[in-house]
């Protein structure tokens, strides 16, 4: 009897879904304009035809807002998805096949990937922009880059990081810092970079930062370390600082720097406003202020992911979940999207 229904249930469903079907199918999208190779197209959203709406995809992703180099911010985005991961993967990590071995590049750009899949869904499910990403289109990519890095998406093009059934706001950054009164490496959390404590963004260690900055900062573009000798607003040196607000990574809390009795939230020489930081002097005595890292800190370590599937071989899924505290890896929602995904979700399939 519970065959029975379950049939019963599916032939519905296949003709409510055949029925609407034949009212609502719609001519295909007008010609779209090709950007990065043959399967790569951008088609505004309003267009999408009815075929995609009644069965869903997951081989396209469309955001409402990315940025796509050479030619700026667009609206309405629609990607191949493989290429949308490539391309961004391309941006964020580069060519690191050149600098460790080829098993290693292939774990790290499956979890940078993962990680920008991620991004995506969470800030299309809010409606927030995910400006902050750029996309490569793929025919600018050097040919042996771009199929090392597509050969690392495509198996896991679907996968997105979810914290309690929900997909996470997996960011990222180049580099994590490193805090002299504990000797560790590590990442910062989201509640001491931003003042709002999520759960997965929590402060881990990540012992591979300078040693892999250093071997990517073509790719980075930025020292690790920085120093600054005298505060611009006073032309005095930095002597003091209040250090009792650091994270394991050594990062100052949000907005609670404070040098030579002032309260800074940034420095201008500083990579970001997010650092942590050491107070020393230099080879000739005179007082300085160094810093580590780049960019905010929180979530994965780009340096460190390298880090760990060169030095350790930690596949993409154990790097993810490292960086990423209690977060689970589950297929995306889009090919559950459209008329079809609801079916199943009503009929319980």
């Amino acid at each position: 009897m519970k065959h029975l229904h379950r049939f019963v249930r599916r032939a519905a469903a296949f003709v409510l879904a055949a029925v609407l079907c034949v009212c609502v199918l719609a001519p295909a999208a007008s010609a779209a304009v090709t950007i990065g190779g043959a399967d790569t197209t951008l088609i505004p959203a309003e267009e999408e035809n009815c075929l995609a709406w009644l069965f869903g995809s997951s081989d396209t992703i469309t955001m409402p807002y990315l940025n796509i180099k050479g030619q700026g911010l667009r609206r309405n985005v629609t990607l191949d998805l493989v290429d949308c991961l490539v391309g961004i993967t391309y941006t964020e990590l580069g060519s690191i096949g050149s600098y460790v071995s080829a098993s290693a590049a292939q774990q790290a750009w499956k979890a940078q990937a993962v990680a920008i899949h991620s991004y995506l869904e969470y800030h299309k499910q809010y409606g927030s922009s995910s400006n902050a990403l750029i996309y490569t289109p793929v025919d600018q990519i050097p040919s042996s880059a771009r199929e090392a890095i597509r050969r690392a998406v495509e198996p896991v093009k679907n996968e997105v990081l979810t914290y309690n059934g929900s997909v996470c706001d997996a960011v990222w950054s180049a580099s994590a810092g490193y805090n002299t009164q504990t000797g560790v490496y590590g990442t910062c959390s989201s509640r001491d970079a931003w003042g709002t404590d999520v759960p997965y963004l929590q402060s881990v260690e990540s012992p591979y930062e300078e040693q892999y900055h250093n071997k990517l900062r073509r790719v980075i573009g930025k020292d690790y370390t920085y120093k600054e000798y005298n505060d611009s607003r006073t032309g005095e040196p930095y002597v003091s600082a209040d250090t009792t607000h650091k994270d394991l990574g050594g990062f100052v809390q949000y907005n609670t720097f404070v040098s030579n009795g002032r309260s800074y939230r940034y420095i201008g020489q500083f990579v970001s406003s997010r650092y942590c930081f050491d107070f020393g002097a230099d080879e000739s005595g005179t007082p300085c202020m160094t810093y580590y890292g780049f960019g905010h800190g929180v979530g994965m370590s780009q340096c460190g992911a390298v880090g760990y599937a060169q030095e350790q071989g930690m596949g993409y899924r154990e790097i993810l979940r490292h960086y990423y505290t209690g977060a689970g890896i589950s297929a995306s929602g889009s090919s559950g999207d459209g008329f079809f995904g609801w079916l199943h979700r009503l009929f319980h399939w």
